[in-house]
């Protein structure tokens, strides 16, 4: 009998164990969760460093937290740190394209995480002052990562998961303030290729075209810009009509 009380009991830990790891891994990601609000409401008082180390400390407890990821790219743009924040953004496309991997049942998961961190975002425009608020700074970078989440969201029905325009525009940014033209010309035109309606990587490109003398590509992707609504930069535009015309 006391065999038998043993090899029970020696069956029912396994579960048990399991069940703690599940619990514990929920508090993580409630607790990563928590970090990340955190950064947000420090976005939003303008407080770039104390935003980047909440933003971190929520992907090291969720390393797969996608929106943290490119949030703490974000601060570390506004703080001047573009090798840190080219870091953040290129794990932000690492975990967006895993998923592109992942099985049918943890691509629900992850949708549900994405629906989770949507309500986050959403929760932090209504306390900035609502969707109808004035633009400012800080609803425009919440606005933008919402976008970013929804365009995620939308992706998730068909199997491959692109990586969002909006990334590949940050990330190009990160890079070109690293000096590595080369890199940020193909995340203008990924961001371009995966539809980006802004008109931001079209301008962003021209920019690259005229310092490289590519002056033709330059005023074509000038054009492209203004016709998807982007206000180009008047004295950009008159700087490369007068090396135009020095090149003639």
């Amino acid at each position: 009998m006391r065999l038998m009380v043993a090899a029970l009991a020696f069956s029912i830990l396994p579960s048990l164990a399991t069940a703690q790891d599940e619990a514990a891994n929920e508090q993580q990601l409630k607790e990563a969760r928590e970090h990340y609000q955190k950064g947000e409401d420090l976005m939003i008082e303008e407080d770039f460093s104390g935003a980047a180390t909440e933003f971190r400390m929520a992907t090291r407890l969720d390393p797969d937290y996608t929106l943290a990821y490119y949030s703490l790219g974000q601060a570390n743009m506004a703080l001047a740190r573009f090798d840190e924040a080219a870091t953040a953004y290129e794990s932000c496309r690492g975990t967006i394209e895993a998923r592109s991997k992942l099985d049918v049942q943890r691509r629900g998961e992850a949708r549900q995480a994405r629906a989770d961190e949507l309500l986050d975002i959403e929760a932090a425009i209504l306390r900035w002052g609502g969707p109808e608020a004035p633009p400012n700074t800080q609803t425009m970078r919440l606005q933008e990562r919402k976008r970013l989440l929804e365009q995620q969201q939308d992706k998730d029905a068909i199997n491959a998961v692109a990586v969002p325009p909006e990334l590949s525009i940050a990330l190009g940014s990160a890079y070109f303030r690293l000096h590595r033209p080369e890199d940020a010309e193909r995340e203008y035109l990924a961001a371009i290729a995966a539809g980006d309606q802004t008109g931001a990587a079209h301008n962003n490109v021209a920019v690259i075209y005229m310092m490289e003398g590519r002056l033709d590509e330059a005023k074509q992707s000038v054009l492209a810009a203004e016709e998807a609504g982007f206000r180009v930069d008047p004295r950009f535009k008159e700087d490369l009509k007068k090396r135009a015309a020095a090149a003639q």
